[in-house]
């Protein structure tokens, strides 16, 4: 019996022996760990992948029995630090992977330069987050945020707003924003790009004077012109700080030169028809006039008006006033502002039209232009007589942006008055004179005198209720 049981445990352990060792499964799972670099860091990661799986947490973590497939990461903001890009990974069955967030620590510096200083002007500065952050006048901000910042300048009394600026930011360097608030008085320029064009008028243009002979002028430089004629307002606010400067002197009656020992009266103030009163130190306006177009200044008035709008905005001014040259009879290069040649005030004034007027062959004082009487032309209306000045941009502006061209006020150029013909490039007319030139027509004057070509002229010391100017600078210089 003994025998039998052990033969049967032997048979027992011999056939077990003979059979295979079982197979493990296979695995088919993913493991994934996430990993913060520096590991202080509680940075928040959010994990995406196959079958819309989503999951988020912070800090290092081991994430075991994760189905196959494409996995993508992305991580955080921590503030003082970049942020790691995102991270794509296309795992198989039994891969294990490390998405490895990598920290690195950023600083640069913002600096804020508004101008004039004395303003202290309000600003709002946008990071790449979203985040505003608000100051007033200069500043230097330093920040731990890389990317795309944008500053916004408030509006200030009186003041033209800068335009808003972005400037991409770098770890470890820095941007700089300037603001540079300009008077709103002296502001509203247009910009007319050099070119071509026929001056003066065809013999059969009615009304036209025989010393508007046609010629092709060639104007070079860019330049930037006032798209108004010069308010009162915008005059007495700019004597009024010629006059604290010393730039000038002034008198109940007359407001007189002081640059290069120039004596000569630029604003004849106790005319009747002058809009602008000097008493106790301080110019005033007008009630209800603020806006018109300054009268009673002389040509020199005019020109003493763009070289302290010069000096107050730091540029070389134009004009010399011991000899009254522009910038050595080279007006297109002068850096500062400046009347207008001859050649730019019509070639502004067209706007690329070669018709009487930049309206057309008409000009219709009711929604036009303010003058007096009809065009010498048949079928040409005349509209309402206002019987004097009017606010500047009563009308339509011509194509390029600049208003009153024809009528309102006669506007004072830079050229001494001289006949013209045959073509030219950049003309600067005479070099010395009796009479400055004017152009545009006024209220008080006929449509034929309003007309693009129309040449008139007087002395440069003399004033009157038909005369006021507007300005120009070249650009990049």
């Amino acid at each position: 019996m003994r025998f039998s049981i052990l033969l049967l445990s032997l048979l027992v352990i011999f056939v077990g022996c003979g059979d295979d060792d079982p197979v493990a499964p296979p695995i088919t799972t993913v493991t994934i760990s996430v990993e913060i670099i520096p590991e202080e860091l509680e940075a928040s990661w959010e994990l995406t992948g196959p079958n819309e799986y989503s999951n988020s947490g912070i800090g290092d973590i081991e994430l075991a029995g994760l189905e196959p497939g494409g996995y993508e990461i992305s991580y955080g903001f921590v503030d003082e630090y970049i942020t790691p890009e995102s991270e794509q990974k296309n795992l198989s069955s039994g891969d294990e992977y490390i998405f490895s967030g990598n920290y690195v620590g950023s600083i640069g510096t913002i600096q804020i330069d508004a101008e004039p200083n004395e303003l202290n002007a309000p600003w709002i500065v946008t990071a790449p987050n979203g985040e505003e952050i608000t100051g007033n006048g200069d500043d230097t901000l330093t920040v731990s945020l890389m990317g795309e910042y944008t500053i916004s300048w408030s509006y200030v009394e009186e003041w033209n707003t800068p335009t808003t600026d972005s400037q991409i930011l770098l770890d470890g360097e820095t941007i700089t924003f300037t603001g540079t608030y300009n008077p709103i008085s002296v502001v509203n320029m247009i910009e007319i790009l050099a070119g071509s064009f026929v001056m003066g008028s065809p013999t059969d243009e009615p009304g036209r004077n025989s010393n508007e002979t046609e010629h092709t002028v060639t104007l070079t430089t860019d330049f930037f012109m006032s798209a108004t004629e010069v308010t009162n307002q915008q005059y007495a606010d700019l004597a009024q700080w010629a006059y604290n400067n010393g730039y000038c002197s002034s008198s109940s009656s007359s407001l007189t030169d002081n640059l290069d020992g120039s004596t000569q009266e630029l604003l004849d103030l106790d005319d009747t028809d002058c809009e602008i009163s000097f008493s106790g130190s301080i110019f005033s306006v007008d009630a209800g006039k603020e806006n018109h177009p300054v009268m009673e200044v002389t040509w020199y008035g005019s020109v003493a008006f763009c070289d302290w709008l010069s000096l107050q905005e730091g540029l070389t001014r134009a004009y010399d006033h011991s000899n009254w040259q522009c910038n050595s009879n080279a007006p297109y290069q002068a850096n500062g502002y400046r009347l207008p040649t001859e050649a730019e005030w019509e070639y502004a004034c067209r706007a690329s039209t070669t018709t009487a007027f930049n309206t057309g062959d008409c000009l219709d004082a009711g929604t036009e232009a303010n003058y007096r009487g009809s065009y010498p032309q048949s079928g040409c209306p005349s509209g309402p007589y206002e019987g004097w000045t009017v606010p500047v941009a009563s009308y339509p502006a011509n194509s390029l942006g600049l208003y009153d061209m024809h009528g309102n006020l006669y506007e004072w150029c830079n050229d001494w008055y001289d006949s013209y013909s045959g073509d030219i490039t950049d003309p600067v007319g005479a070099s010395s004179g009796s009479y400055r030139v004017f152009r545009g027509g006024f209220w008080g004057i006929s449509a034929q005198y309003c007309r693009s070509a129309n040449r008139r002229f007087s002395d440069p010391g003399g004033s009157s209720y038909d005369i006021g100017f507007r300005f120009v600078r070249s650009t990049g210089l």
